[in-house]
């Protein structure tokens, strides 16, 4: 329909666009309406954060992290368990996690006696009592969203959980009298 009414109204008009186009002067003009066009579509975004802070625990690895290098925590000892949500965005940071978004590896065809997603559900859910899960796995830590089910009940249980890091989005528990296989 443009087609036809451009034809029937104006065809020198597109006659002559076309001829300006296919100049040099044409080119220069169409790369600097794209770099114009690219310029006000990204330059709104630029500031953007790359990784969101409400859905990842962002500043609580940097934390972990901080700490670990101080001494304060051992990676290699500590057993966290986490939301399935972040555990990817964790194990990118090198810090060791529960469970991540590859459900299949924490099925019982991969872990012998044990189903690791299910009991993850269990647990985060609480159809099954945190603790009996936590001691199952030899938990040692837990990251939490700040909402959640569980998050309420450990900071309640101030006799068996500290808070060690809290944001808007996210809690870090330590696990207290808690026997690891090292001490054992």
């Amino acid at each position: 329909m443009v087609s036809n009414f451009v034809d029937k109204y104006d065809k020198d008009g597109v006659r002559e666009f076309t001829e300006l186009m296919l100049t040099w002067k044409g080119k220069i003009l169409t790369i600097l309406l794209v770099v114009l066009c690219s310029y006000t579509i990204y330059s709104k975004k630029i500031d953007n954060e790359y990784i969101s802070k409400s859905s990842y625990p962002v500043e609580a690895a940097d934390y972990i992290l901080e700490e670990a290098e101080k001494g304060n925590l051992d990676l290699d000892k500590m057993k966290m368990f986490n939301d399935y949500n972040y555990g990817s965005y964790l194990l990118f940071r090198e810090i060791p996690v529960f469970i991540d978004s590859r459900a299949d590896l924490y099925s019982p065809e991969f872990n012998k006696d044990c189903n690791i997603f299910s009991d993850y559900l269990s647990i985060s859910g609480i159809a099954m009592y945190y603790e009996e899960g936590f001691e199952k796995y030899g938990i040692t830590h837990v990251m939490s969203y700040k909402n959640s089910k569980l998050t309420m009940l450990l900071a309640k249980d101030t006799e068996n959980y500290k808070i060690l890091y809290k944001d808007d989005h996210f809690v870090f528990f330590e696990r207290l009298n808690v026997e690891t296989e090292n001490e054992e």
